[in-house]
C-alpha cells in the first residue's frame, strides 16, 4: 500500500473513533409528549332556512330562473341568504317601497297634493298642477263651482293648463313602447286627470278573424285621431289589445284582439290629461256662465288663487298605491320627491335610503314605479329598505300598507312583469319572532303560475326553526 493512502487511512480511522467517542459523552435528548393532533373545526349547522329554500328552488318549474331569498332578523342582520342574495337583479313593482317608503319619510303623513284654479295677471285663468295622480273628472266640477261662489264671471283671457311642477318627461326613457299606451304604464304629468286613464270600446265581429268596430274612446282631447286595426279573437279570451300613443299627442293606435260577443271595453293612457282637464273644466266653468273672451288683458295686483282642491294624505294614497300597485301614483310621489329635494328624483330617493343606513351596492334606480326593466337591485338591499321603512318615523302606518296575506302572517309588496316575480315583506313565524324577506325571482317561465309557489315557500319558512 502506498504511503499516502496509509495515511488517509490512519487519519480516517481516528475521525471516526473521535466522533463515537465525542457522542458518548453528549447527554441524550430528554423524552418528549406526544403532540396532539390539531382540532378540527366542526362545519357550522347548516340554517334550516337554507334546506326549505334548497328544496323549494329546485323544483323543475324553476329550475332556468334565478332565484334569490334573504331574511333579515328584527335587528337587520341577516339570518340567511342564498348564493345569489347579493346579485342585484329586477324587482319589478316591488321597486315601489322605496318610493313609498321615502315620500312617508320625506313628505310626512299630513302630506296632500294640491291642484288650484288661479286668474292670474296676465288676464287668463290657470289649472295648476302639483303632479296629484288622484284628480279626477269630479274634483274639476266642484273647483268650477267654488271659483263662481267666489266671484268668478267673467275672464278677459283663456283657461290654461300649467303642468310645469314636473320638469321629467312624463313618459320614462326605459320604459317599454308596449306599455306606454295602456293603462298600467300612463305617463306622469304635472297635471293629471282620472289616473290618465281612458276606455276604449269595441263592438267586435261576428266570427274570429273579423274586423272589430271601433265605437268609442273617452276622455281625449277634442281633435284625437284614431288608428284601429283591432280584430275579433276566440270568445272569452279576454283583452288582447294593445293601445300607442306618444305624450302630448293627438294620435291613438290600437292593435290586437276582443272577444266573440258583445261590445269590449279595455284600458288605455290618456296622451294629454292637461288638456282634457282644462277642456273638461272649461266646459264645466262655462255652464255655470262664466264667459271667456279669449283676448288676455293685464290686470293690476297679484295673482289670485279662487279654489284649490288637496288629494287625501298621503297614506291613503299609499294604502291604495300598494293595494293595486299603482304605477302613475308611484312615479308622482318619485318626481315630487326629486322636485321636494332639488335635484332628480332617482338621487333624492337613494340619498333618503343611505341616510337611513341602507349601503347599496349595484343599485339601478330608473324609475318610481318599477315599470323600467332596467330597474336593478340586490334583494339584500331591497330588504333592508323594507325594513328601514318599518323603524322610520311612520314605520307603524308603512307597515300597515302593505297587503295581508298567508292569514296575516305576511304584509308584503309584490312585484311581477313577464318572466319576474318579486315579493318583499314581513314575515311572522310560527314561535312568534318576525323576520324581514325579499324573494326575487328572474327568468321565469311566462307562463308560470308563480304566487302559489310563493306561498309554499313563505309556509315552510314559518315552520322552520334554528
Amino acid at each position: 500500500m502506498k504511503p499516502i493512502f496509509k495515511t488517509l487511512l490512519f487519519l480516517s480511522g481516528w475521525a471516526v473513533a473521535g466522533w463515537i467517542f465525542w457522542n458518548m459523552k453528549a447527554p441524550l435528548p430528554a423524552p418528549t409528549e406526544p403532540t396532539a393532533a390539531p382540532e378540527v373545526a366542526s362545519p357550522p349547522a347548516a340554517s334550516p332556512y337554507q334546506a326549505v329554500f334548497e328544496k323549494w328552488s329546485a323544483k323543475p318549474e324553476l329550475a332556468a330562473a334565478l332565484t334569490a331569498l334573504v331574511l333579515l332578523d328584527e335587528n337587520g342582520q341577516p339570518v340567511f341568504s342564498s348564493a345569489l342574495g347579493e346579485t342585484a337583479l329586477c324587482p319589478a313593482s316591488a321597486l315601489k317601497i322605496l318610493t313609498t317608503g321615502a315620500a312617508l319619510g320625506m313628505l310626512g303623513v299630513e302630506f296632500q297634493f294640491e291642484t288650484q284654479l288661479v286668474h292670474r295677471p296676465d288676464g287668463n285663468l290657470a289649472l295648476v298642477g302639483s303632479g296629484d295622480p288622484t284628480l279626477t273628472l269630479a274634483d274639476l266640477e266642484t273647483l268650477a263651482a267654488e271659483a263662481v261662489q267666489a266671484g268668478l264671471k267673467e275672464v278677459a283671457g283663456d283657461l290654461v293648463a300649467d303642468a310645469s311642477v314636473f320638469t321629467a318627461p312624463p313618459v320614462n326613457d326605459h320604459w317599454n313602447w308596449g306599455d306606454i299606451g295602456n293603462a298600467y304604464g300612463a305617463g306622469a304629468f304635472g297635471l293629471n286627470l282620472e289616473h290618465n286613464r281612458m276606455s276604449v270600446r269595441f263592438l267586435p265581429g261576428q266570427k274570429l278573424g273579423d274586423p272589430a268596430k271601433f265605437l268609442e274612446g273617452s276622455p281625449v282631447p277634442v281633435g284625437t285621431k284614431w288608428i284601429n286595426d283591432v280584430t275579433t279573437g276566440p270568445a272569452d279570451s279576454g283583452d288582447g289589445v294593445s293601445i300607442y300613443s306618444t305624450p302630448n299627442g293627438r294620435v291613438i293606435a290600437m292593435r290586437g284582439t276582443v272577444p266573440l260577443g258583445p261590445s269590449f271595453a279595455v284600458g288605455g293612457a290618456i296622451p294629454d290629461p292637461p288638456a282634457v282637464a282644462v277642456e273638461t273644466l272649461r266646459a264645466a266653468l262655462k255652464k255655470a256662465g262664466v264667459t271667456f273672451s279669449g283676448k288676455p288683458v293685464p290686470r293690476k295686483g297679484e295673482a289670485v288663487v279662487l279654489a284649490t282642491h288637496r288629494s287625501a294624505p298621503l297614506p291613503e294614497i299609499i294604502d291604495h298605491l300598494h293595494r293595486v300597485s299603482d304605477n302613475l301614483e308611484a312615479q308622482c310621489l318619485f318626481l315630487t320627491l326629486g322636485r321636494r329635494a332639488g335635484k332628480d328624483a332617482a338621487s333624492a330617493v337613494r340619498d333618503h335610503w343611505e341616510k337611513s343606513g341602507v349601503a347599496f351596492d349595484g343599485l339601478r334606480l330608473i324609475d318610481g314605479s318599477g315599470l323600467a326593466r332596467a330597474n336593478m337591485i340586490r334583494p339584500l338591499d331591497l330588504a333592508r329598505v323594507n325594513l328601514a321603512a318599518r323603524h322610520g318615523p311612520h314605520g307603524p302606518r308603512y307597515f300597515q300598507s302593505l297587503n295581508p296575506s298567508l292569514g296575516g302572517t305576511v304584509r308584503a309588496k309584490l312585484g311581477s312583469m313577464s318572466g319576474v316575480k318579486t315579493d318583499v315583506g314581513f314575515l311572522r313565524l310560527n314561535n312568534g319572532k318576525e323576520l324581514t324577506f325579499a324573494l326575487m325571482a328572474n327568468g321565469l317561465d311566462p307562463a308560470l303560475s308563480f304566487w302559489p309557489l310563493r306561498g309554499e315557500l313563505l309556509e315552510a319558512l314559518r315552520s322552520a326553526t334554528e
